[in-house]
């Protein structure tokens, strides 16, 4: 079995330490089932594949899950109670050798699984299939090897991880953090600090406020209308800032970037070998602190560049009245461009 897998799977109890518990809830010729909810519950999904769509309904007090197996077969869902934990589990298989058939033959084993009921603190680990929670208002963490989630109109922390496949955040209030290794990632009208990783695809931020926390390795990153603290590291790939407000501080290596905001913000950067462009506004009376040592600076012609042995420099205003927005860039091979 390929080592991710098997680092996967390491969330599951081993075959032989799996014992059926006290509660299964089993309804004769019947696929969904209800159980009631008590105060401090926590929900767990766990499985080989699965397409799951989770909506809470407030004021509800029990929760209802269609979709379920009536038997205890490998690969079959079931739904259990121990204490204050509802656990939706897949049986597994007994063996290696039936573990490598069954994830060659995924697609028969994924299941479509539906809750309703009240909002609980819930994980969920797949392989493979989807998620979709809907007004979900309770912390949530949500892993899966090979899939896509999906999050609209919830509340507190949510944390996704992906390793291949997509990720779309949308008007969520609270903690957000996102990690992608193939895949696009979309995180939208978000309240709260926020927290993405994506090694290659697309990152896209949008009406994020508060602290945010980017990494990127090769993806394309853009940032739109957010406002707050913004801190970054970017490798190869572009990245992109649009109608930022409040403090940008990262870096960049060969990747470009392309930095607009508003009145009254702080820019610091530093790049390797990136181009780096900033998009002042208008008539903004920012204070330029810009050096690069191999590379070339461009600024409006009311300013100079000064040129000494070894580097490059620029100090000074732009156009404008009495503004606080500050730019500090920092460069070795990238070139600096101020609009």
């Amino acid at each position: 079995m390929p080592a991710t897998i098997v680092r996967f799977f390491s969330i599951f109890l081993t075959a032989t330490s799996l014992v059926l518990l006290s509660g299964v809830l089993s309804l004769a010729q019947a696929k969904t089932f209800e159980l009631p909810v008590q105060e401090g519950d926590r929900l767990i999904l766990k499985g080989l594949a699965a397409q799951v769509v989770l909506t809470a309904q407030p004021g509800a007090t029990q929760i209802r899950v269609g979709g379920l197996d009536e038997t205890a077969a490998p690969g079959h869902f079931m739904m259990y109670r121990r204490e204050h934990t509802i656990e939706i589990r897949m049986t597994e298989f007994e063996t290696k050798a039936d573990w490598r058939e069954a994830m060659g033959k995924i697609s028969n084993f994924q299941k479509k699984i539906e809750i309703v009921g009240p909002a609980l603190p819930l994980e969920v680990h797949l392989r493979d299939g989807s998620v979709v929670l809907q007004k979900w208002t309770k912390e949530a963490r949500i892993n899966l090897v090979t899939g896509r989630v999906s999050s609209q109109s919830g509340a507190g922390a949510l944390q996704v991880s992906v390793q291949k496949g997509d990720i779309n955040i949308t008007d969520q209030n609270g903690r957000v953090s996102t990690d992608s290794f193939g895949g696009n990632t979309s995180i939208k009208d978000i309240q709260g600090d926020t927290e993405a990783q994506s090694f290659s695809g697309n990152l896209t931020i949008e009406k994020v406020r508060g602290f945010l926390s980017l990494n990127a390795q090769q993806a394309t990153v853009k940032v739109n209308q957010s406002s707050g603290s913004m801190q970054f590291e970017n490798g190869k790939g572009p990245f992109i800032v649009q109608g930022f407000q409040g403090r940008i501080e990262g870096q960049t290596g060969e990747g470009n970037l392309n930095i607009g905001f508003l009145p009254d913000s702080e820019i610091s950067l530093k790049s390797k070998s990136g181009r780096i462009i900033i998009q002042a506004p208008a008539n903004s009376g920012a204070s330029l602190n810009l050096l690069t040592v191999d590379g070339e600076i461009t600024v409006p012609k009311e300013l100079r560049v000064n040129r000494l042995t070894g580097e490059k420099s620029v100090r000074g205003h732009l156009r404008g009245g009495e503004q606080k927005a500050t730019i500090l860039v920092r460069s070795q091979d990238g070139s600096i461009v101020v609009k």
